[in-house]
């Protein structure tokens, strides 16, 4: 089962029945747990902007948001019209990034920690593919592409919070923005 923020959990159900006593009572034990794709990470339910830092974003943190955004590599040198910056929204999303109020800082952050934790359950749901069937386990066959969606989900909304277009990794092929 998969709830909203991707996070994969099983509930295992025993049943047992009192054979040391008459009548036909049974005893029922529902156990859960939590099979998240990324253990290090805090739950989803604690991914908030309240529980992020508000500093400024670091350049580590800057140039993960901008591939979770979907735009390419920076560089270290303007190197003419090749470079992001013949783009006017790849420049806007770098300013943007610099100046964002801390509070702002805080739900970035919050954004990218949920990018981060979707990102490694589609990558720890690609582990089962060669696997179709065992025991009574059965592959769902729209795992991936269900979580992929997700994430993609989550990547659009830190574009549409930073107020720019998504980047051409998560446009249709051909189309620019300039």
């Amino acid at each position: 089962m998969t709830d909203m923020t991707g996070t994969a959990s099983t509930t295992d159900t025993t049943t047992t029945s009192d054979t040391g006593t008459t009548g036909a009572d049974t005893s029922t034990v529902t156990t859960s747990q939590n099979n998240g794709a990324c253990p290090d990470q805090p739950p989803a339910a604690a991914i908030t902007a309240a529980s992020m830092p508000d500093t400024a974003l670091t350049d580590t943190e800057r140039a993960q948001a901008r591939r979770y955004m979907g735009y390419p590599a920076m560089g270290s040198a303007d190197s003419g019209r090749q470079s992001w910056r013949f783009f006017r929204v790849y420049g806007f999303n770098e300013w943007r990034l610099g100046h964002l109020s801390p509070a702002e800082c805080a739900q970035a952050r919050a954004f990218m920690a949920q990018c981060q934790m979707l990102e490694s359950a589609v990558m720890a749901a690609g582990s089962n593919l060669d696997t179709d069937r065992a025991a009574v386990w059965t592959r769902n066959r729209t795992e991936v592409t269900d979580r992929f969606t997700l994430y993609t989900r989550w990547r659009v909304q830190l574009c549409n919070f930073m107020g720019v277009p998504p980047g051409p990794g998560l446009r249709a092929v051909g189309e620019i923005i300039i």
